[in-house]
């Protein structure tokens, strides 16, 4: 009966670290919250596709501006190029945290204009991709903005 005495406190010993070992391997569950897209500021176009070509060197882009205000007014500076719109006005996003339309309301207009977006992170930068048809369907343009400020 005593050698029955030292076994209890050995198995309740392994019992303890064994259920110690098994509590410090849970997992935590870490929940990601994909953060807001900040649209607002000043891009630039640093790339320009037709129909998935790169009609950069074609295309004088060098004045040209979309402003995004965070009062979500926009306004186009040096607008010597073809865009989705064509005077300042309004704009909004369908989504802060996925934004994939970008609304243009320019105020010349009643009707709003959509294009899709994306915003791809290239270089550790985040861009603002904008796909656009300007009227005829079978040309899309892809506008590659960079942020400046």
């Amino acid at each position: 009966m005593s050698h029955m005495k030292g076994i209890v406190p050995t198995i309740l010993s392994i019992a303890t670290a064994f259920g110690l070992l098994a509590a410090s391997c849970a997992t935590k569950k870490e929940v990601f919250a994909e953060p807001v897209k900040d649209l607002t500021g000043s891009w630039r176009v640093s790339q320009v596709l037709r129909n998935a070509s790169d009609i950069t060197q074609y295309v004088d882009s060098t004045g040209f501006r979309l402003v995004l205000q965070s009062d979500k007014t926009y306004s186009l500076v040096s607008a010597n190029i073809p865009f989705v719109v064509n005077s300042n006005g309004t704009w909004a996003a369908d989504d802060p945290q996925y934004p994939y339309l970008l609304s243009f309301l320019p105020k010349d207009s009643a009707t709003t204009i959509k294009a899709n977006i994306g915003t791809p992170v290239s270089k550790g930068v985040r861009n603002l991709q904008v796909t656009f048809s300007p009227g005829c369907h079978s040309n899309s343009y892809i506008y590659i903005f960079e942020k400046i400020n």
